[in-house]
């Protein structure tokens, strides 16, 4: 203690001078317009600067993780492929099945503005008209089903969610050519509800769930989720399944919306 009153002692000028020094520069940002501008521009760019860095070290983890998801969803991709494949040899005419143009076209666009708390969810992307973009197009990511596109301007497009009332899509289990139809219910942005699936379909919890084909916007297969529970209907002649959600839309970052190019006449 001696030690320390004596260092301050010793240094009594020095502290002196600097309490004032710091009490100068406060006064002076509190009573004159323009040194209290550049005060508060210095310290913007101080913590700009730090929050640049977090942004990039928590990106980068971010980043990591989306990069995860996507490399075991091409894995999965390929052990379809080869299954396919496989078939495909077995048949006498696979040059030509080969040979046939691709019934859809995937475009990618970056998310710019997402909500998933609302009772009625939207998103915004960065690909609109310019880019071919039209109302109706079906909207997904590396994990699965997002959405349709509902409003189309030059360079954006707005997407209804799958966590939105409004949202409606027909799906069917992957092993099974049943269909019922996916909607949400305002409740977790984790699950929504399967309905009007036939009482005598045989199903087990934990089974896959995928878009069934119909209408302009998926094609047959693209992921949705997985059966969590079976939920009691009061309609005894159909089945209503909980079914947590593949894609997570509390980060979507990079979507694919989909080009029917092979649109159906009616």
């Amino acid at each position: 203690m001696h030690h320390i009153l004596r260092f301050f002692s010793n240094n009594g000028p020095f502290f002196t001078w600097l309490v004032l020094a710091i009490f100068s520069i406060v006064l002076l940002g509190h009573s004159d317009p323009y040194h209290r501008s550049v005060w508060l521009g210095g310290a913007n760019v101080v913590s700009g600067g730090v929050s640049e860095m977090a942004d990039g070290v928590f990106g980068y983890f971010g980043l990591r993780t989306a990069n995860a998801e996507l490399m075991a969803r091409l894995a999965t991709v390929e052990e379809e492929n080869q299954h396919l494949r496989r078939e495909l040899q077995q048949r006498a005419d696979v040059d030509s099945v080969l040979k046939n143009p691709r019934s859809y076209t995937y475009t990618v666009a970056h998310v710019v503005d997402n909500s998933i708390v609302r009772s009625a969810n939207y998103l915004v992307i960065n690909r609109g008209e310019n880019d071919s973009i039209r109302i109706g197009m079906g909207v997904a990511d590396q994990n699965g089903v997002v959405g349709f596109v509902s409003q189309v301007s030059g360079d954006y497009a707005q997407v209804i969610s799958v966590l939105n009332p409004m949202f409606q899509l027909s799906v069917c289990l992957k092993s099974s050519q049943s269909t019922g139809t996916l909607v949400w219910k305002g409740e977790s942005p984790l699950y929504a509800h399967i309905e009007d699936l036939p009482r005598n379909l045989a199903y087990e919890i934990g089974d896959t769930v995928v878009t069934s084909g119909f209408g302009n916007a998926f094609p047959r297969g693209v992921p949705v989720g997985r059966i969590s529970e079976l939920v009691s209907s009061d309609n005894n002649n159909f089945l209503s399944f909980k079914v947590e959600l593949f894609t997570h839309f509390d980060r979507l970052n990079d979507v694919y919306v989909i080009q029917n190019n092979e649109p159906c006449p009616f």
